[in-house]
């Protein structure tokens, strides 16, 4: 048993790794580690709603990437798509399958708000230099050499730099972020049954109408208000982390099962304290040079090995851990623009208390209805087969 979880964590790890590298040395392009992110929606899909649902996924995971970067250009555009992803995670959970497709809009919240560049070749030495300084990520490199210097969009300069604006329009990149999500998804999705044949595949879990709608309600009113307050404040730096915390915390139903919301609270939280003593230890972010480019090599391998653990873990009987590391594990994997990765402290507790708060308030409502209402428990769950029509 412990040789087989042994192969089953290197095969994980060698699915997130080695896309990306591949993918990297190729293109020689930070935005290549998104193959990691898109491999661990795989895995996940696949695991918690078979090949069928693991390949929609995959797809539509590649597609929506590069989507939810423009839509980041604007917080309306970025709270619209927001909902329309968590819309559908709320839909899936009527059959079941939502644990199988929440991490797309957990990890498009970071390309939706704080997308990794694509960087000229002819500015790599020049971002090199820059990256020698003391809590600069890459990001923020890149704006020191191409700051904001007016735009005919001039609505849009005033919440997002000039080297920002160009960035969510370069069609080559887009183009480029949905073949990284999809290729580190798709080969996640073909080998995963392979090392899952023999395994058990439990049912879905599926819900009543009256069950999946609160929790759909909730996901999407709090994950789009946020996602359009931290478009509209980009000097704030949590809204993925909040996003994040949202939809790891909610649950399906009308009542609340307090031991697993105790659980998941306390579980994201710890992340958080996680991240923060992780980063401490390594001394924030440390770039060396891989295929030509800067690479923050300590932390995106730190995030490559949580996430492979959270994966594990997600589908045993110690579900809190997965709580402790998928956190953690988006940030890190986020290393080359995510501000938290440098400079942690007091405000990532506050952002994940803050979303908690809003899960526990919005299921407490929930809950009050249900009491007032007599809830409507006449309404069947959807069947395996209305799962199979839906997707």
């Amino acid at each position: 048993m412990l040789g087989r979880r042994t192969g089953f964590a290197l095969v994980l790890l060698a699915l997130m790794l080695v896309p990306s590298f591949v993918l990297m040395a190729a293109t020689k392009q930070p935005a290549a580690t998104y193959a990691a992110m898109g491999a661990i929606i795989g895995a996940v899909a696949v695991a918690a709603g078979g090949v069928r649902v693991g390949i929609l996924t995959a797809v539509i995971a590649s597609a929506l990437a590069p989507l939810s970067i423009i839509a980041g250009l604007t917080p309306l555009t970025g709270a619209f798509l927001m909902a329309l992803m968590t819309l559908t995670v709320g839909r899936m959970a009527r059959f079941g399958l939502h644990r199988a497709i929440v991490l797309v809009p957990i990890f498009l919240a970071w390309t939706t708000l704080s997308p990794v560049p694509w960087v000229n070749h002819e500015d790599l030495d020049k971002v090199n230099a820059l990256l020698t300084k003391k809590g600069l990520t890459f990001s923020q490199a890149l704006d020191r050499l191409h700051p904001s210097h007016g735009s005919s969009s001039a609505g849009l300069s005033k919440v997002l730099s000039h080297a920002a604006i160009e960035l969510r329009m370069n069609q080559t990149y887009l183009v480029w972020v949905a073949v990284f999500f999809f290729v580190g998804a798709i080969i996640a999705v073909a080998v995963l049954p392979l090392l899952l044949r023999k395994a058990p595949h439990p049912s879905p879990v599926t819900h009543s109408r009256s069950e999946a709608m609160p929790y759909t309600i909730t996901i999407t009113l709090l994950t789009a208000v946020a996602t359009f307050y931290f478009l509209n404040h980009p000097k704030l730096n949590g809204g993925a982390f909040t996003v994040a915390a949202i939809l790891v915390l909610a649950q399906v139903g009308t009542d609340i099962q307090w031991k697993l919301a105790i659980q998941r609270v306390l579980g994201t939280l710890g992340g958080v304290l996680l991240l923060t003593v992780v980063v401490a230890l390594l001394g924030g972010g440390s770039y060396v040079k891989l295929f030509g480019l800067p690479f923050p090599a300590n932390l995106y391998i730190v995030g490559i090995v949580f996430g492979m653990f959270a994966i594990i873990m997600k589908f045993s009987s110690r579900q809190w851990i997965y709580y402790i590391l998928i956190t953690p594990t988006a940030a890190l994997l986020n290393a080359y623009t995510t501000k938290q990765a440098t400079h942690l402290g007091t405000a990532r507790l506050v952002d994940n208390l803050v979303g908690a708060l809003l899960v526990v308030l919005a299921a407490l409502i929930t809950l009050g209805v249900a009491r007032l209402t007599g809830g409507d428990n006449k309404v069947e769950a959807a069947t395996p087969a209305d799962a199979a029509a839906a997707i």
